[in-house]
């Protein structure tokens, strides 16, 4: 199908948001908000900057459209993860290299290549010379990759009120995202009564207990149900600290856990359950004392399958001749704060291969990029 773009703008707008440095944990995202302003110099769209200090801020653009008591809004991030080892790439991280079919760097997947189909969907629109059916927020947020501050503010600030539909652009090699695993990052301080290694029975081997509550929390997770999209539930040990010496059974022992919910676990009930855990180890002179810190807590969220947005997207993926798949995400984006505050339909989309993300040479195909501007667009006309 041939392309309503000139590949060379579609280039240059994607390499740019590459060469613009955002990556965690100082985002810099301000910088690229200047660009973005820079792709639309007239009035025809309402610009909203919100700062969050440091030169970080999200951005919205606001398309007026036809029937202006109804929106939709299309969300898009703007951080990246850090380059990592710069040893370990063979090409610039943020030269944004093309080689005729793929451009290379830091961000190229996640997210410079969705931002680029944005920004060339909204640019499309603006030049046909036709309002859309309804008004479109064009949401670039800061700090997925970390916080949700920008998303966490969209909400907060009351800027997506009365959204009826949302598109989370994100890399899917194209497939439509239709849940999403919630997760609990949760730091566990643990105590008992230090011993010499030599004489174990005159203290607690709280390196010993740690595992076992690990394990009656893992079987929290454990009731046979599995998801179509997203696999099981998770649970694991990324991070534990106990003694220095060898010959020293520690007191305290401090890990985290990582844990990876599916939509049906409600977050709120599950730390209950480990509250009641810890409660009855204590009970049982298994430890002294038990402190929980929860690190991060996004909610798993899903849609359904058979949702008229669905159908609208299956005949648009249709016209435009690219294969229509579904499935999960296994991380969190910024879907955990949106769609759980705004209750309404949404997918999540975009150009770019998950599994290259946050890898050295990672990179975002063209071609991808341009298809998933065309989805945009034929979402945006007919709402």
């Amino acid at each position: 199908m041939s392309s309503p773009f000139q590949s060379r703008i579609s280039l240059d707008i994607l390499q740019q948001l590459i060469r613009i440095q955002t990556p965690q944990p100082y985002g810099d995202e301000k910088n690229i908000i200047g660009y973005i302003l820079s792709l639309f110099p007239d009035d025809h769209l309402e610009k909203i900057v919100i700062d969050h200090g440091e030169n970080r801020a999200s951005l919205i653009l606001i398309m007026p459209g036809e029937d202006r008591s109804r929106k939709v809004a299309l969300a898009g991030h703007l951080d990246t993860m850090p380059v990592g080892d710069r040893s370990l790439w063979t090409k610039a991280p943020f030269g944004a290299e093309f080689d005729g079919e793929r451009v290379y760097g830091r961000g190229a997947s996640d997210m410079k290549g969705g931002l680029t189909s944005m920004l060339l969907s909204a640019i499309a629109i603006q030049d046909s010379g036709t309002k859309p059916p309804v008004d479109v927020l064009y949401c670039f947020t800061a700090d997925e990759e970390a916080g949700g501050t920008g998303a966490k503010t969209l909400i907060g600030g009351g800027y997506l009120k009365g959204i009826e539909e949302l598109l989370l652009v994100k890399p899917t090699n194209e497939k439509i995202g239709l849940s999403e695993k919630g997760a609990l990052w949760i730091r566990l301080s643990m105590y008992g009564k230090s011993s010499h290694a030599a004489m174990p029975e005159k203290g607690s081997n709280t390196i010993y207990s740690f595992f076992q509550l690990y394990e009656k929390i893992s079987s929290l997770l454990k009731n046979g149900k599995s998801h179509s999209l997203l696999g099981n539930s998770t649970c694991v040990i990324t991070s534990i600290k106990g003694g220095d010496m060898p010959s020293v059974i520690p007191e305290h022992v401090e890990g985290v856990l990582d844990i990876r919910t599916l939509p049906h676990v409600d977050h709120d009930e599950f730390i209950e359950e480990i509250d009641k855990i810890i409660a009855r180890m204590k009970r049982g002179d298994v430890i002294l004392d038990c402190t929980m810190e929860i690190m991060a807590n996004r909610p798993p969220v899903g849609m359904h399958s058979h949702s008229p947005l669905l159908e609208s997207l299956e005949q648009i993926y249709a016209q435009n001749e690219i294969l229509w798949k579904k499935t999960g995400i296994n991380y969190f984006t910024d879907a955990s704060i949106l769609v759980p505050a705004l209750g309404v339909p949404f997918v999540i989309l975009g150009p770019g291969d998950e599994d290259f993300v946050h890898q050295t040479e990672e990179f975002v195909e063209l071609s991808s990029v341009e298809r998933m501007a065309r989805v945009f667009i034929d979402f945006i006309k007919t709402r």
